[in-house]
């Protein structure tokens, strides 16, 4: 089976220390008290990728964080990794100075992908990005739903390396079939 990363903060749920707006989720995790709301689409997108990829949780928050947000979103059967698990990039002046290393999930780049909003975390792999519009909030957004038609398209492709940049329009085309 495929594998994908998937993403936190800023792609699934957008979460601060203050109250984010009137659909804010309060919570508390490793001491600090969190406010977060839930990206537009999140459900029916966990829904199907998880029939169709083996899928790994991926943030650089701390592990406690991480692991009640998976709880909140339903994501038990993922793989949940936090920070301790990223590779800090030495010298990057980037406000998510983090790699994550692909090859602790699978030494074969051709049967993953990584979903994210942070371009920087595709830097030694370029070909297994796929970079996603950061969300703060925004309930009129559909990212997630595309996102989807373009992982069903990719899960039949025999490598998922490729150049992702336009994954929006190519998803219109596969959308128009």
């Amino acid at each position: 089976m495929k594998k994908l990363v998937l993403d936190l903060d800023e792609t699934l749920v957008y979460s601060t220390l203050e109250p984010a707006g009137p659909d804010s989720i309060e919570f508390s995790a490793g001491g600090s008290v969190f406010y977060s709301m839930i990206r537009p689409g999140v459900q029916p997108f966990l829904e199907f990728v998880r029939k169709h990829f083996e899928c790994t949780l991926w943030s650089t928050g701390v592990q406690p964080y991480v692991e009640c947000m998976a709880n909140l979103l339903g994501m038990s059967d993922f793989t949940i990794w936090g920070r301790e698990y990223c590779k800090r990039i030495e010298g990057s002046d980037a406000v998510d100075p983090y790699e994550k290393p692909l090859r602790q999930i699978t030494e074969n780049l051709t049967e993953i992908v990584i979903v994210d909003n942070s371009p920087n975390v595709f830097n030694k792999w370029p070909q297994n990005g796929i970079l996603v519009r950061t969300w703060r909030g925004e309930q009129n957004d559909t990212e997630l739903e595309h996102l989807k038609y373009y992982l069903a398209w990719l899960e039949k492709q025999r490598s998922m390396q490729r150049d992702h940049q336009s994954w929006r329009i190519e998803t219109l085309c596969i959308r128009s079939k």
